[in-house]
């Protein structure tokens, strides 16, 4: 079945900033700190257990490149985890 008329274009309220078009990737306005922070620490742990399982592969210079690179993520992840536990801590 074909419509008769188009669908409008989209309606944006004047109080929400609208993303310019060359932006690929954006943090969902209105986050919460908690939001924010539970997935940033999330992503850190993912990132690390990635690194751990490519550095098993590695060897030599490569590895302990790598080894460091997991070292600052593990030092990032504490950072978030402490601001995590700090903005919303656990009762």
């Amino acid at each position: 079945m074909k419509k008769v008329t188009p669908n409008p274009p989209p309606s944006h309220s004047d109080d929400t900033p609208q993303t310019p078009p060359d932006i690929v990737f954006t943090v969902r306005p209105g986050l919460s700190t908690e939001a924010a922070l539970s997935n940033a620490s999330e992503m850190l742990e993912s990132a690390t257990v990635c690194a751990y399982d490519c550095a098993e592969h590695l060897d030599g210079s490569s590895r302990k490149q790598l080894l460091a690179v997991v070292q600052m993520v593990e030092i990032a992840q504490l950072l978030v985890d402490a601001a995590l536990e700090r903005e919303c801590p656990v009762a």
